[in-house]
């Protein structure tokens, strides 16, 4: 170890602010060098340097010689600098998979916009038939009840409910011709 680098870890180790200046202007420029090396970014390797000379100002560190005050630099950087593109993996794979949630989330939204339309124009038609031809209809087809329940629950012939069904279908067939096969495959799917 030359005579000005024992002296220098002499006055480093006591805190001497002109010896950590004098250590940040002689490696300053290759650590940001091997920095860069690391993360193929200046901007961000200037930055990494810039916190590892910041957190070695901080903190209480005690050098035996130049070789370790070096060592220690160079791993700092090395660290930081792995750190940095570790969060840049993550930060790239939580962008790529919102990327592909929010696409999925539009082709839905249209589906379910298109669906739900659909359905408001059935429905309207539904409110449109007959009080007794809509009832049987709502209770047959949308809460999914048996004939012999709607029978039940209206008093009814099992005649009459069929009928009124066929009623309904062939009305909404009518009314919704634009729509009939996709309402078809909603509303008896």
């Amino acid at each position: 170890m030359e005579p000005n680098d024992e002296d220098l870890i002499k006055r480093l180790n006591a805190k001497d602010k002109r010896a950590f200046e004098e250590v940040f202007k002689r490696f300053y420029s290759s650590l940001c060098y091997f920095a860069h090396k690391c993360v193929k970014d200046m901007d961000e390797a200037e930055d990494i340097v810039q916190d590892t000379f910041v957190w070695f100002y901080e903190h209480d560190n005690r050098f035996k010689d130049m070789l370790a005050l070096k060592s220690f630099l160079y791993n700092c950087v090395y660290h930081k600098a792995m750190n940095y593109l570790k969060a840049q993996r993550v930060r790239s794979e939580v962008h790529e998979k919102l990327k592909a949630e929010w696409s999925e989330v539009d082709e839905e939204y249209e589906e379910f916009q298109v669906e739900a339309e659909v359905f408001e124009e059935i429905f309207r038609a539904i409110d449109e038939l007959p009080t007794e031809c809509g009832k049987i209809f709502r209770m047959s087809y949308i809460e999914h009840k048996s004939t012999k329940a709607i029978m039940e629950e209206l008093h009814i012939a099992e005649s009459t409910v069929k009928t009124q069904r066929q009623r309904a279908k062939e009305a909404l067939r009518d009314k919704l011709k634009h729509l009939y096969t996709f309402a078809v495959f909603i509303l008896f799917n």
